[in-house]
């Protein structure tokens, strides 16, 4: 019976849990309580629990860990990171820090991999799976204020095509800098009208976070541009020089003086922009909040959802989101952001023990030889 009814719901890729099961056995008659009796409620429900997993009922998928080996530069970017935001961690004088980021989800996104079957229903054949369909891309910051609750701010959900075939493979290509600035624009706004100033400004490094201005020079332009520019720059060139070279000057110049659009814009409101390190997505906390609201999402999918209800499921998960919720994203992603401290530290001390123990060693040597 409860065999049965688990194939059927997988049938149809419906996410199925004890309380689906509990709920289902009310209905045929097999359970008999009152739904607002809620000390019942949970004694039935840990019933039910017990003899899923006495079936042998299983959930879920153990996750695998992956690791990188940061490069020099991004090692460098975490550090200088850590070091920026880490003394705003529990302190009671930090300014507002928003967290921005951009996500997507697919027409057939589900959250099945913990939902209920069992292994031994050999009648238990899910059907095929569908192809991920198109996407809704979406953009967004959250509020962690020191005077103010959480919020989510400058909400965007839009499609990057009219159809599938339309849409570029990576979500990425669905943003580009133009859009960005308006997004970003629009940002400032808001922060404007809840009277938001000094705030620090968290993004990834997507490279339309980092457009330059539009008149910026660039390699593709032609020599005589490029000595205009080393000439408007102040950069001291003779003009005989190869191109090579004169870019190799402009573009040492501009990763030093040249600022971001976004930049510039944060600074004219008193803003300031920070980066986040490469693959330490532990440290955005609104990678948190993309985890909730795909999961509300996805729980609800069945194969009859169509395209619009996905982007309407959206929208309300967004609007569930509680201060709390979000307060409680950032608060875990505080943690990744101590613990990694307290590594760097380590590591430091390390360093500094092994380097004066090979000094000891050295005086040592040299006394021994005298």
């Amino acid at each position: 019976m409860v065999q049965a009814f688990v194939r059927g719901r997988r049938a149809t890729r419906t996410r199925t849990t004890a309380v689906d099961v509990v709920v289902f056995l009310r209905e045929i008659c097999v359970l008999d309580f009152d739904l607002e009796d809620k000390k019942v409620y949970s004694l039935h429900l840990r019933s039910v629990q017990r003899f899923l997993k006495y079936q042998g009922y299983e959930r879920g998928n153990k996750k695998g860990l992956s690791s990188y080996h940061l490069s020099k530069k991004n090692t460098v970017a975490r550090d200088l990171y850590v070091q920026r935001m880490h003394p705003h961690v529990g302190s009671a004088s930090r300014p507002t820090i928003v967290y921005t980021d951009e996500s997507f989800i697919h027409h057939h996104y589900k959250c099945h991999n913990q939902s209920l079957y069992d292994p031994s229903d050999v009648l238990d054949v899910a059907p095929k799976e569908k192809h991920k369909g198109r996407r809704y891309c979406f953009i967004a910051a959250i509020l962690d204020s020191p005077t103010m609750d959480s919020r989510v701010m400058a909400l965007d959900i839009f499609t990057g095509g009219t159809t599938l075939a339309n849409e570029p493979k990576d979500y990425h290509g669905m943003f580009n800098h133009a859009y960005y600035v308006g997004w970003f624009q629009r940002l400032l706004d808001e922060l404007d009208e809840i009277r938001v100033s000094n705030a620090l400004i968290v993004m990834g490094n997507a490279k339309y976070h980092k457009g330059r201005p539009s008149n910026t020079p660039q390699s593709r332009h032609r020599k005589e541009v490029l000595i205009a520019a080393c000439k408007a720059y102040g950069i001291p060139v003779t003009g005989t020089e190869f191109k090579s070279l004169l870019w190799e000057k402009l573009a040492a110049y501009i990763e030093t003086n040249v600022l971001s659009v976004v930049i510039t814009m944060a600074s004219e409101r008193g803003h300031t922009v920070v980066y986040t390190p490469p693959h330490h997505s532990d440290l955005q906390p609104i990678e948190m909040i993309w985890a909730l609201v795909k999961g509300d999402v996805g729980r609800q999918y069945t194969d009859m959802t169509k395209f619009p209800e996905v982007k309407t499921r959206l929208v309300a998960a967004f609007a569930k989101l509680t201060p709390h919720a979000i307060k409680g994203c950032v608060k875990v992603a505080e943690g990744s952001l101590h613990m990694l401290h307290e590594h760097l530290q380590r590591i430091d001390r390390l360093e500094s023990d092994e380097e004066s123990s090979a000094g000891s060693e050295s005086d040592d040597g040299g006394s021994d030889s005298d």
